[in-house]
């Protein structure tokens, strides 16, 4: 019998043995009505004990698989006769793919094939965090807190808007960046992907046009393709979005407008207080919704610290999403909406249908985590952190690039944007630098109309000083090669 158990390979021998016999007898592999090893015989073949194989048969014996005859043996239960498989060709999956499926093509395919456990990538295409820089102890003690003082109930279904002493701790620490809360409604979400996404459904139509920055958070660019959405482009300058531009767009039809000010991704640009203050006026004129991305306004490294847009005068019609993702782990998938209650309650509904809620217990246990000061003390140590990491970055490039690519420093977030003379083609080139052991994200990937071929997105927050220097003169030798 082909069965192999794993000693210490972290699950118990009997449930392993419960698997293989439970794979056999529902492939029919195992005839209806044949014996099976006694539990000597078996235990003698696979070198286990008489009592790993007495449970397992007793629990496919539980789920109707077995049959145990006491003094004859064990049977394979009898079962219908499978039918004989269907004749006829497999399905086309490529001509049924929706439109907007395949439409968006993202760059990160080209890491599939990356064989990670046999060679070192390094990748630039990552904007997480480090998750090896964060102390999981703390963590594990907020788990821990929460499961002893509240135990099973963080078990149940939550409630859609979110687990209430939660959606007030995410009241108070927005409170406390400045923004504006008066008549607004937290609704806690899984990560920003879902709180921006609800934002689209709810006020975006298909065929609606939205206005984005160009470049933009390709992500974003996904959720409007998926809602079969059209993207409308805005151009910016060294303060951020161009306010003639954003004007043209609204004029054009835009029924939302989709901004990054702090810190953008990808280009990592702050915009100016002047021009957030005038986006706000020009789309509180027109009567058209601004959703806010606050998804890194805490990874300040430098320089000056503008409020967000939420955070000015007149900003009550303002939506603003974001997460604890970017700030801590990127498995955590813990995001908000705060947004106006009269729109609050319709993102309620969708965020019901799409998965009832976020998970409760996660939820206590992030607000146990932030509430002992653990928040805080993560937030200054990544600070310094990810300085020295950004600072790597621009040492090499100074070093390797000047003079043939052109880049703004920046003073946050976890990226930098480089653009190289028109000509070299980095979408063209990824295979081939991946292929070297580099990895970036191509600058298409964050544009809707095709443009941004010759800029590459440099994401360092996951690199050690020395794995930035080693990569960026591994890219540097080969965009020399391919003519840059």
């Amino acid at each position: 019998m082909d069965i192999e158990l794993a000693g210490g390979a972290g699950r118990p021998l009997y449930l392993q043995l419960r698997d293989q016999l439970r794979a056999r007898l529902l492939s029919g592999a195992a005839a209806p009505g044949s014996r099976l090893p006694s539990a000597r015989e078996m235990a003698a073949l696979l070198h286990v004990s008489r009592n790993t194989v007495f449970e397992a048969y007793r629990m496919l014996e539980e789920e109707g698989l077995v049959r145990i005859v006491a003094g004859q043996g064990v049977f394979a239960a009898p079962r219908r006769a499978q039918e004989a498989a269907p004749t006829g060709p497999r399905l086309p999956w490529d001509d049924l793919v929706c439109a907007q499926a395949r439409a968006y093509a993202h760059f990160r395919e080209h890491e599939g094939r990356v064989d990670l456990g046999n060679r070192q990538v390094i990748s630039f295409s990552s904007l997480a965090p480090d998750y090896h820089a964060f102390e999981n102890d703390a963590f594990r003690r907020a788990l821990n807190t929460v499961m002893t003082n509240e135990g099973s109930v963080l078990l149940a279904y939550g409630y859609t808007r979110g687990y209430e002493p939660f959606r007030a701790f995410v009241r108070d620490y927005l409170v406390g960046k400045g923004l504006r809360m008066d008549g607004q409604e937290i609704l806690i979400t899984n990560g920003f992907r879902q709180a921006a996404g609800l934002v689209v459904e709810t006020l975006v139509s298909p065929g609606d046009a939205v206005a984005v920055e160009a470049p933009t958070y390709n992500g974003f660019l996904g959720i409007l393709r998926a809602r079969g959405a059209r993207a409308l482009p805005v151009d910016c300058d060294g303060e951020g979005v161009r306010l003639a531009d954003l004007a043209r767009a609204l004029d054009a039809g835009a029924r939302l407008v989709y901004l990054i000010p702090t810190y953008h991704n990808p280009t990592g640009r702050n915009m100016s207080l002047q021009r957030r203050q005038e986006v706000l006026a020009l789309c509180r004129a027109r009567g058209v919704p601004l959703l806010e991305d606050g998804f890194n306004e805490e990874l300040r490294f430098r320089g000056e610290c503008h409020p967000a847009i939420k955070a000015l005068a007149g900003s009550e019609d303002v939506i603003y999403a974001g997460s604890f993702s970017k700030v801590l782990f990127p498995g955590l998938r813990v995001g908000w909406v705060a947004a106006p209650a009269a729109l609050t309650r319709y993102l309620v509904h969708e965020k019901y249908n799409q998965d009832i809620h976020t998970p409760p217990l996660l939820q206590a246990a992030l607000r146990q985590y932030c509430l002992d000061g653990s928040l805080d003390r993560h937030i200054k140590r990544m600070r310094g952190l990810y300085r020295e990491r950004l600072d790597a970055l621009y040492d090499a490039l100074e070093r390797r690039f000047s003079g043939r690519a052109k880049w703004e420093k920046v003073e946050g977030g976890f990226s930098a944007w480089l653009e190289f003379p028109e000509g070299i083609d980095l979408r063209e080139g990824l295979a081939g630098a991946r292929d070297r052991g580099v990895l970036y994200a191509p600058g298409d990937a964050f544009y809707p109309d095709g443009r941004g071929r010759s800029c590459m997105r440099l994401g360092f927050s996951r690199l050690e000083p020395g794995q930035i220097a080693r990569g960026i003169d591994i890219l540097s030798d080969y965009i020399n090669s391919l003519g840059g």
